[in-house]
């Protein structure tokens, strides 16, 4: 039986990688790689494998006889090298609303390991409600089995104990590397300074945000009566009187936030993903095409 194709998406990152580990991306470093990073001496860089004779004679017909210089030149190539796919995975109460039973974010890291692994690149996840969650953390890993693997710890994780999303300050200071790509995977609803202080944590690295939106107010009645509210971060019930204009102040009051969130990250060169629904690899392919492009 032909096994199940996972879903996956195209990425490069943007910048020069220094590292010794081989990979996809373009590196500072030299090593094995594709791309020509001039000439250098045998005797500097003993490889006689990239000896080029050509570039030998012409040195040498430059400086004199090769008798009595004795240059040789070998070609000199960067390294491809791999990087770190973070995913900051909110596991808060709230998150419940645009992810039952967190589906939509096992998807995500499914989607992002998988990917990750394939171009020879390392997975890692850390989840984040109110305190840092261990329990559905993964350090960085090639290992195969570990899309799956993720995507079984967010679905299998224990509901979020206490609201609040203040875990994902404990959860970036366990990003490590001065080079990677941070997915932080969530519905934002929290207040924008602590977005802020991540971005300022983590601006050496590129910020992937994925906002899951809340149509939960959309769904209130317009009409005036009583209705029961319930609080999508503490899960407190409570009884209001609805009328058109709470409706119409809730709305507002959403809307001016994901604004707000928007003009944060894109004041720091960071495009926003706002999706409702799985995570597509199509869609993250594109987003990256359009990094590229930009």
């Amino acid at each position: 039986m032909a096994q199940h194709q996972l879903d996956e998406f195209s990425y490069r990152y943007p910048h020069s990688v220094f590292g010794n580990v081989p990979g996809a991306h373009s590196g500072s470093s030299i090593g094995s790689g594709d791309r020509f990073a001039g000439f250098a001496d045998l005797f500097d860089y003993p490889d006689p494998r990239r000896l080029d004779i050509r570039a030998s004679l012409r040195t040498n017909m430059v400086n004199g006889s090769v008798a009595e210089t004795e240059r040789w030149q070998v070609r000199r190539y960067q390294q491809r090298s791999a990087i770190t796919l973070w995913l900051l995975a909110d596991m808060s109460q709230s998150m419940a609303v645009a992810n039952p039973q967190h589906r939509h974010l096992a998807k995500l890291a499914q989607l992002i390991a998988y990917s990750a692994i394939t171009l020879g690149d390392r997975f890692a996840m850390l989840g984040f409600d109110a305190d840092w969650r261990q329990d559905v953390s993964v350090m960085p890993t090639r290992q195969r089995s570990m899309p799956m693997f993720a995507a079984d710890l967010v679905k299998n994780a224990a509901p979020a104990q206490q609201p609040g999303a203040g875990g994902l300050l404990h959860a970036s200071d366990l990003v490590t590397g001065s080079h990677g790509l941070v997915f932080l995977a969530s519905d934002f609803c929290y207040d924008i300074s602590l977005v802020e202080e991540i971005i300022r944590k983590l601006g050496h690295l590129t910020i992937v945000p994925i906002i899951w939106e809340h149509n939960d107010v959309d769904h209130l009645p317009s009409h005036a009566g009583w209705t029961e509210m319930r609080d999508a971060e503490t899960g407190e019930n409570r009884s209001v009187w609805m009328r058109r204009s709470i409706k119409k102040s809730l709305q507002q009051a959403r809307k001016q936030h994901f604004e707000a969130l928007t003009d944060c990250f894109l004041s720091n060169q960071i495009r926003p993903l706002f999706v409702k629904g799985d995570v597509k690899g199509e869609m993250l392919s594109n987003y990256f095409l359009a990094m590229k492009r930009s």
